[in-house]
């Protein structure tokens, strides 16, 4: 019998989620360009055509687990902003904003795809839909900081939400790097050029905050 279509919205949601998922372990060991929308498939227990209905492209799809991934984030801020006490000074909410983000790798390394893979074989309405929900949620989480932060605007934070993006995809592919390029910075006088994404990442949010 073929795998039954899914009708309901939350069965629907389900099995996309289950899709993401799968895309999400598969990017946790291999690169991007050895991902296939069969390997998808077959991990997450569905037609290969099932994957379509969802996503156009494979890049859609790790476009929408950057999405899902992404509000996990944001809500985790905006979380702490609201429920923690008092304010902060700038340094100090630079290290905690690093620190939540260090702790997602996968949402870090899919910062470094976004715009190097993920912006490419995606139709323009997609990157807008995506875009728009995000302005959205922007929308909550800039003020929510401001208010945690002392001495920044709603319009500073949002800079720095919008400015962290390029700058962690770029960090992360110089915290990161290809295996070959890491084993070839374990030779004894190259260690200089080995960067601690956490730390580097910290020093750069305040920065962007001064």
């Amino acid at each position: 019998m073929g795998e039954r279509r899914a009708t309901a919205s939350d069965e629907k949601e389900a099995r996309r989620g289950r899709i993401l998922d799968a895309a999400a372990e598969l990017l946790r060991s291999w690169t991007l360009a050895d991902i296939t929308m069969d390997r998808i498939a077959d991990l997450a227990g569905v037609a290969k055509g099932t994957l379509y209905l969802y996503f156009r492209t494979k890049e859609a799809l790790f476009l929408g687990l950057y999405e899902v991934r992404l509000r996990a984030w944001y809500a985790e801020l905006e979380n702490l902003a609201i429920h923690t006490g008092g304010t902060v000074n700038p340094p100090a909410a630079a290290r905690v904003i690093a620190s939540t983000l260090s702790a997602r790798p996968l949402l870090v390394r899919l910062h470094g795809l976004l715009h190097s893979t993920l912006g490419h074989n995606i139709d323009v309405e997609a990157i807008l839909d995506f875009r728009r929900r995000q302005c959205r949620l922007l929308s909550s989480l800039a003020p929510a900081l401001a208010r945690r932060i002392d001495g920044l605007s709603d319009h500073d934070c949002l800079r720095l939400l919008t400015r962290l993006e390029p700058v962690v995809g770029g960090l992360s592919w110089a915290a990161f790097p290809a295996p070959s390029v890491s084993r070839a910075l374990d030779e004894e006088g190259l260690e200089i050029f080995r960067i601690d994404f956490e730390e580097e990442l910290t020093e750069m949010i305040a920065a962007l905050l001064r």
